[in-house]
């Protein structure tokens, strides 16, 4: 394909601009996983946040991760679309859980710097609208 390239170095962009090292382990999930129960009829959620609370210079450090990577998965990779709402839910409360959250975005971000999004020419056309969150978590 002889289309147009959007390429991208997500840690010179974002991880730089953040001052966040790179890891030294390398962290191949956005989030935290959540171990399914198998064989149970009802998937148990998270229990209730309990960790301290963060002062306003964190506040402000995950609301400025966030908004700059919201604009740079809109553009180029949505893999952390999901994680970005759910930390963004918790905006109101902010935890040490959740700044242990944004580090790992930023770990994941700086594993995974280079994004490709590759545009080609077919013969279709390609339109969707959409105002809703898919695998969302619950706001608590």
């Amino acid at each position: 394909c002889d289309g147009l390239h959007c390429l991208s170095c997500r840690f010179c962009l974002l991880c730089g601009r953040f001052q966040h090292a790179t890891p030294t382990r390398p962290e191949n999930s956005p989030h935290k996983h959540n171990i399914p129960q198998y064989g149970a009829k009802v998937q148990s959620t998270n229990s209730p946040d309990t960790s301290p609370t963060l002062d306003l210079n964190d506040k402000k450090r995950v609301q400025e991760v966030l908004g700059t990577h919201l604009y740079y998965a809109w553009a180029i990779d949505s893999t952390a679309l999901s994680v970005i709402g759910t930390i963004a839910t918790q905006q109101a409360n902010l935890t040490r859980t959740t700044m242990e959250a944004v580090t790992q975005l930023l770990n994941y971000c700086a594993t995974h710097s280079n994004a490709i999004v590759r545009y080609c020419k077919r013969d279709m056309i390609l339109h969707a609208d959409s105002d809703t969150s898919y695998l969302s978590a619950p706001k608590g």
